[in-house]
């Protein structure tokens, strides 16, 4: 299977946010065992070295991302693939821009805790808990 994970995931793991890491967590590992095919939106690189930085400092960010960079593939994106997410029925732009790289890059669902921000999604939307437990 082949995911697009969503930012708040990550972060998940990364701020060990309870009650939610566990399952994160769970499924960063399936990535890292190639059980899944792992894949994150250019877009959240920089949000994750963003908001990393100011709870993790700038070293351990840097650290994760190459981490994360080892086990997931960065979808594609382009100017016609942000036209696309401007006219996306998803309300929140980040969340269509990830839609729309989703769909470019071809993967079977987007990992996220946030399934009510993607009600439009043309692509299949999963949590993380309903993904480690289809193993």
């Amino acid at each position: 299977m082949k995911l697009m994970v969503d930012t708040n995931v990550i972060l998940d793991v990364w701020l060990a946010r309870e009650p939610f890491w566990q399952d994160s967590a769970r499924l960063l590992a399936k990535l890292e065992t190639n059980k899944a095919e792992g894949y994150i939106c250019p877009t959240t690189i920089t949000t994750l070295h963003y908001l990393g930085r100011k709870t993790l400092g700038e070293r351990n960010t840097r650290e994760l991302l190459e981490s994360l960079l080892s086990i997931c593939k960065i979808g594609k994106l382009s100017s016609k693939i942000f036209k696309e997410a401007l006219s996306s029925e998803v309300k929140d732009f980040e969340d269509a821009v990830i839609e729309a790289v989703s769909l470019a890059s071809k993967v079977d669902a987007i990992a996220t805790r946030n399934i009510k921000d993607y009600k439009h999604s043309r692509i299949p939307v999963l949590e993380p808990a309903a993904i480690v437990r289809a193993e």
